[in-house]
């Protein structure tokens, strides 16, 4: 069925002789027949519904910034579309109607992908390497609405998609003109095509747009990020076997932390944002000032600084692969080839060196096959711990519980190797409620004394309607991952080893609480009691105390590593090692 087809009109085909010349009075008599302005009326709505369903379609926006007024604006695609439909032979037409309506659908799926990764992740969505994040996007919504929540909102979705696919499919078909009425249809849209392509480019500079061809711009970029991910993948294998620190040798390798334990505590979700944003900033200053504060009385000194993170919004598992590697980890094709590789990492520096390394991971609840790579000696996952409280949603456990249970199943053992540990602190993460207090640490037991805190507040569907309310318990959970790490260092950062804590953010946080923040900067920070430590990277330029400045290095996270391992290694060998910093990284 479409909106040309005479079949509907058979009175407009009797009188098309007629019309002409007819006089008002004449449409009224016996020469129109009843029910012929009825159903005229009834066509024409029908076939308007049919361009408004393509018009929602290649206007809906796939970006946060580009608002409701994108559906105001004539797609230029429109009419070449409708065009398309009259040219194509009838024989073709079957086979085209299913492919046209297919591939709209898959881009209104693409700008729902790509206006829900502007939003958390501040980039379009890569059909090459992002569909791993729908098992992601479920996990999370399982931990906050629960796994029927999670369903249903999946469900929702497939159904509105599927739902829209068939307007889109009748919509094409409405607007098929009749064998007959083919000539002119052809005529009317390459007019209009040619017309609203003209308007499009020839619009003056600063005016209102009237047009749009974002869907033609959505189609363009998948192309490219296709073509730059073929490229990226080989440049990519070149810079797996560049090695800046492969010529340190293994036996003096870190040797100016020898005996220390070396911990590598990364803060989920804080970025520069939190010490930027006015909204924030006086909140996270007192409490680095406080840290700074309880640091210096257990004899701590600290330093602090910027990295660049590979990400914005989420998948930390690639910003710590990033910190790890020496190398950019930007998206997951990366890290798939990454972890196939036999590329050495900051955790081998420190096991070749004789440490003793861990991986803490509160929130790995599944198979982690990948743990592999990386060759940690253990892993302490969330079953590992010993939590018996209730989740904070999908928070598994409170960061304070995590680190007593390190130092409670490793850091208290006697006769032990020193400790290199990777820690992913993970309270604050999405949703960011309900928030934990701090308590005592002889009082943390196996947890169940946090399950009162669980079950406290407003579940997060209803903070999530109040965007306010996200950015208020956004801060509230870095207040409260700060203020725990400053009263964890105060009361067991003087064991017989000595520490050294490398504090780092993995990414910014989504855009509902970064805004339009431009940076992917995240802090980073180093404490020691060891003097000597802070002599090894006085040639680094940072801050002192525990607020990176305005005029503080801002390094690239993949160069972290190098420069780490180079400093920290003795100095008559180093320079080896200084020789090679950045060649091959972030390629």
């Amino acid at each position: 069925m479409n909106g040309w087809n005479p079949r509907l009109f058979p009175a407009a085909r009797a009188s098309s002789n007629l019309l002409p010349s007819a006089s008002a009075d004449a449409l009224k008599g016996a020469a129109v027949p009843p029910g012929f302005v009825r159903r005229l009326l009834h066509g024409g709505a029908l076939g308007l519904l049919a361009l408004l369903v393509l018009h929602v379609a290649l206007t809906l926006p796939d970006r946060a910034g580009a608002g409701a007024g994108s559906l105001l604006r004539f797609p230029v695609e429109l009419p070449a579309i409708v065009l398309a439909l009259a040219l194509i032979p009838a024989s073709l037409w079957p086979a085209f109607r299913m492919l046209a309506a297919g591939l709209l659908g898959l881009v209104v799926a693409l700008k729902a992908a790509s206006l829900a990764a502007d939003v958390a992740l501040a980039r379009p969505f890569n059909l090459l390497l992002d569909m791993h994040l729908a098992k992601a996007s479920f996990d999370l919504l399982a931990g906050t609405l629960g796994r029927p929540g999670a369903v249903a909102v999946f469900a929702l979705a497939a159904s509105a998609l599927i739902a829209f696919g068939l307007a889109l499919f009748w919509a094409i078909g409405w607007l098929r003109p009749d064998a007959s009425m083919r000539r002119p249809a052809i005529s009317l849209a390459a007019l209009a095509t040619v017309s609203v392509i003209a308007v499009h480019l020839l619009s003056p500079a600063g005016t209102p747009a009237m047009t749009t061809a974002a869907t033609s711009a959505l189609v363009e970029r998948q192309v490219t990020l296709l073509r730059d991910g073929l490229i990226d993948r080989r440049l990519f294998r070149s810079a797996l076997s560049d090695d800046p620190v492969a010529d340190l040798p293994i036996a003096v390798r870190l040797n100016r932390l020898s005996g220390q334990d070396v911990l590598v505590l990364f803060v989920e979700s804080y970025g520069r944002a939190s010490l930027d944003d006015p909204r924030y900033a006086p909140t996270v200053r007192a409490a680095l000032d406080d840290f700074e504060r309880k640091a210096k009385g257990a004899g701590f000194q600290s330093r602090s600084a910027w990295l660049t993170s590979p990400i914005f919004g989420g998948q930390s598992w690639l910003a710590h692969a990033t910190l790890l590697s020496g190398l950019r980890i930007g998206h997951q094709r990366r890290y798939e080839s990454l972890v196939a590789s036999d590329r050495q990492t900051l955790v081998d520096d420190f096991a070749r060196a004789g440490w003793r390394t861990l991986a803490v991971m509160p929130a790995i609840t599944q198979p982690w096959p990948e743990s592999g790579f990386y060759g940690f000696d253990r892993i302490l996952e969330a079953a590992d711990l010993g939590y018996r409280g209730e989740p904070f949603n999908w928070i598994t456990m409170p960061d304070q519980f995590t680190l007593a249970a390190l130092r409670r199943l490793e850091l208290d053992r006697p006769d032990r190797p020193p400790v290199m540990a990777t820690v992913a602190l993970i309270s604050s993460h999405a949703p960011w409620t309900p928030i934990p207090p701090l308590l005592g640490w002889s009082d943390l037991g196996d947890g169940s004394v946090f399950t009162p805190y669980a079950r406290a507040g407003d579940p997060a569907p209803v903070v999530w309607s109040d965007p306010e309310r996200v950015r208020a318990q956004y801060l509230k959970s870095i207040d409260y991952v700060l203020r725990m790490l400053a009263s964890y260092a105060a009361a067991h950062g003087d064991d017989d080893h000595g520490t050294v804590f490398i504090i780092v953010g993995d990414h910014q946080p989504a855009r509902i609480v970064a805004g339009e923040a431009g940076s992917q900067d995240v802090p980073i920070h180093i404490l020691a009691r060891d003097p000597a430590v802070f002599a090894a990277i006085a040639d680094w330029g940072w801050s002192t105390g525990m607020r990176p400045g305005m005029a503080s290095p801002v390094w690239a996270m993949e160069d972290f590593r190098a420069r780490f391992v180079t400093a920290f290694t003795s100095s008559d060998l180093k320079s080896q090692g200084h020789a090679r910093l950045g060649a091959g990284q972030g390629d």
